[in-house]
């Protein structure tokens, strides 16, 4: 096992990746997406008991972070769930926790 502290790039992937799914929304909107594929904002919007606009904001969290990607289609912005991207993040995190010693 190769033990190295993470680099800094990797370490801010992970925290914006995290912080980004801090909230029970985010989460509901990625495992929709996941399931479901290709979206647009307003067929997000049914799943939920708020706003457009907030699905919108939230929306923007998941692509700035890079869990969501989206494309416009005439004057709808389709969203899906970037998977390459989530897995290579859980993959930076496994290998992180699987450096670490354990105390017992």
């Amino acid at each position: 096992m190769n033990k190295h502290r993470m680099d800094l790039n990797d370490a801010d992937s992970i925290t914006k990746f995290f912080t980004a799914l801090g909230d029970p929304i985010r989460i509901q909107i990625t495992q929709i997406l996941g399931i479901q594929g290709k979206m647009n904002v307003g067929d997000i919007a049914n799943h939920f008991d708020v706003s457009r606009p907030s699905i919108s904001r939230h929306l923007k969290v998941l692509k700035d972070s890079n869990i969501v990607d989206s494309k416009k289609v005439g004057q709808e912005v389709f969203y899906w769930l970037s998977r390459d991207m989530v897995a290579a993040n859980f993959r930076l995190l496994a290998e992180a926790l699987s450096e670490m010693k354990c105390d017992e």
